[in-house]
């Protein structure tokens, strides 16, 4: 994990928990993938896509999840439902996209889109 997506998580796992939802597990890895963050709440199972910039000179973040990364993302989710068989939570897939002028260190903008795809 690169330094800035390490404190992305950071900033969307305290975000999430701000809102009331818990942490299940952080940075899932499956053969097909890894999903950043698992949050749940008493209705949804929550797979999280985290992404930041430091700078939109590149584009906004959301554009970073391309169709390639939103497969690999449904895989891994379906990986970690089957294997963790016992919530009878709906599932979701979140992105949570940051703003961070300075590397996230100062103010940050979350954009967070549930059910995202």
């Amino acid at each position: 994990m690169r330094k800035e997506g390490g404190r992305g998580e950071q900033i969307a796992m305290q975000y999430l928990l701000n809102k009331g939802y818990r942490l299940l597990q952080s940075n899932y890895t499956a053969p097909c993938g890894e999903i950043d963050l698992i949050v749940y709440n008493d209705q949804y199972i929550v797979f999280t896509e985290v992404r930041m910039r430091a700078s939109r000179d590149f584009g906004h973040p959301l554009e970073t999840v391309t169709a390639a990364k939103q497969k690999k993302i449904r895989k891994t989710a379906q990986h970690f439902l089957l294997k963790n068989q016992r919530s009878t939570l709906q599932p979701r897939i979140d992105v949570i996209a940051i703003d961070a002028p300075g590397g996230g260190f100062e103010a940050v903008e979350i954009e967070h889109i549930e059910n995202a795809f």
